[in-house]
Order: structure tokens, then sequence, then C-alpha cells
């Protein structure tokens, strides 16, 4: 059988703690989609609990990074004239 999965799981404050961040900012984070909880609460109308696996923090970092986007391709000139008047 496979390991539980809250064995490598974090949760809120764990995520916070390793991110840097408030608690507060993971569960907006959470609830907006950009960051992939399991909601492991008793009952879905109560308050939630998450937990947040590692593959979804390194998903989560690989979005987030500060890298520098490559730029586009530059569009060449035309070398040819064209002549509208025969």
């Amino acid at each position: 059988m496979s390991e539980p999965l809250t064995a490598a799981a974090l949760t809120v404050r764990e995520a916070a703690k390793l991110l840097r961040v408030g608690s507060s900012k993971i569960l907006k984070w959470l609830r907006s989609g950009e960051l992939k909880g399991i909601n492991t609460a008793a009952s879905l109308c109560g308050r939630p609990r998450y937990i947040i696996l590692p593959d979804a923090i390194t998903e989560f970092q690989k979005r987030r990074s500060a890298a520098v986007p490559p730029k586009p391709p530059r569009r060449r000139r035309r070398t040819e004239e064209i002549d509208f008047f025969p």
C-alpha cells in the first residue's frame, strides 16, 4: 500500500513558514486556486483545514519564479519594394 498523504504534506502554517509569508496569504492563494491544497475538514460546510502536498509547492514556486520571460522574435522588414503604380 502507498504511504498516507499527511506524512509528507504541509499544513497552512508550515507552508507559510516555508514560503516566508503569513498564513492568511496561503489561505488566499488556496481560495483563488493559485496554490493547490486538500481540504481535510470533517464536514465540507464547516471551517476548512487544508494540507498542501510538496508537489503543489514546487509547482507554485515554478509559476511564481522571478525569471525574465524570453523576448518574442523580432519581425523582419520586407526587403523587396512593392510598386503600386504601373
